[in-house]
């Protein structure tokens, strides 16, 4: 009997090593299964500010463009979507728009389809011309507004862009327009001209992206919850603003007039309660891909996919579909 007790001791022991060995302290500890490197790239007058993610083990990887959608910086809730496609086996590059984070360009925060547009399209000839990735097979990632972007910038890239992933996009502006609330429209047309007369060289004014209970850019029972989601705690006093201009413009920016002419598959993720973007608008757009994947997200918001349960069954889609379009 001593002899079992001194056994199961010993090995009582032995599991609580491994367990310290291994568990998740050692877990967090590990290195990560890519390295980063700088991938700032020029466009217009200024350098955006990019990485690229490469996937440890892999040779030239094919590689999967993303950035933001409306204000947002590639830090703010991106991540968990890059890892899993370096886990995948591809390479990911994440950029800021000009005018936003480390980017350059002035003036700062100035949210503007087709400016961004050309922004993706600098990344894109920009990574494609890289050597430690494999150019030919290049994907693009958006989501809200981004994924509006991704749609314009595939259809100017046709041949180079393999395959795109487009998330609660932004399809047509004037739809989106019509959903913002009567009580706040005079102060955004009042706030919106004065911003849109300023010259790039003149302080923008700037208006909150979303506000509780106020005046805001965005304005939907799930934005000031959503959205602070996505900033950290921190930056959110600093960063929760754009330039009034864009309440202008908004409405005559339609991504969902690109569709047709968008020759690579395109995945789009849809949520059925979006309070943003009409979800009938998006419904519309996937019929004019010529090569389109639709998921809709039964009770969804506009920010559902960002968290669990919803993140894992989109990305995992994602992911799969990546893989069907972008491997060898």
């Amino acid at each position: 009997m001593q002899s079992i007790f001194k056994r199961w001791r010993h090995s009582l022991l032995g599991a609580a090593v491994v367990a310290l060995a291994f568990g998740p302290q050692a877990q967090a500890a590990a290195p990560a299964p890519y390295t980063v490197v700088n991938a700032g790239f020029a466009c217009q007058t200024a350098t955006c500010d990019a990485e690229l993610w490469l996937p440890k083990g892999v040779n030239k990887p094919p590689v999967i463009v993303m950035a933001h959608g409306f204000g947002g910086l590639k830090d703010w809730g991106l991540q968990p979507y890059a890892e899993r496609f370096v886990k995948a086996g591809f390479a990911v590059v994440r950029f800021d728009y000009r005018g936003f984070g480390k980017s350059g360009g002035q003036p700062r925060r100035v949210v503007d389809g087709e400016a961004h547009v050309k922004d993706w399209l600098s990344a894109i000839e920009s990574v494609r011309l890289r050597g430690d990735v494999d150019g030919s097979r290049l994907g693009l990632w958006g989501s809200s507004f981004s994924g509006g972007h991704v749609l314009v910038a595939a259809s100017q890239s046709r041949g180079v862009v393999k395959a795109v992933s487009s998330q609660v996009p932004f399809v047509n502006g004037l739809q989106s327009a019509l959903t913002y609330p009567l009580k706040y429209q005079p102060r955004a047309a009042w706030d919106g001209l004065r911003d849109l007369l300023r010259g790039d060289k003149d302080e923008p004014i700037y208006i909150p992206i979303v506000a509780q209970d106020g005046f805001a850019a965005l304005v939907c029972p799930e934005c000031v919850k959503g959205y602070q989601t996505l900033v950290p705690a921190d930056q959110m006093a600093s960063e929760n603003k754009v330039a009034a201009r864009i309440l202008m413009t908004l409405p005559f920016y339609k991504p969902a007039s690109s569709a047709e002419h968008i020759s690579a598959p395109v995945l789009v993720v849809a949520a059925e309660n979006d309070g943003l973007i009409p979800v009938k608008g998006v419904r519309e757009m996937v019929k004019e891909l010529p090569q389109g994947e639709y998921l809709e997200l039964k009770g969804a918001d506009h920010f559902s996919p960002y968290t669990q349960p919803l993140f894992e069954q989109v990305v995992s889609r994602q992911v799969a579909f990546f893989l069907k379009n972008l491997a060898r």
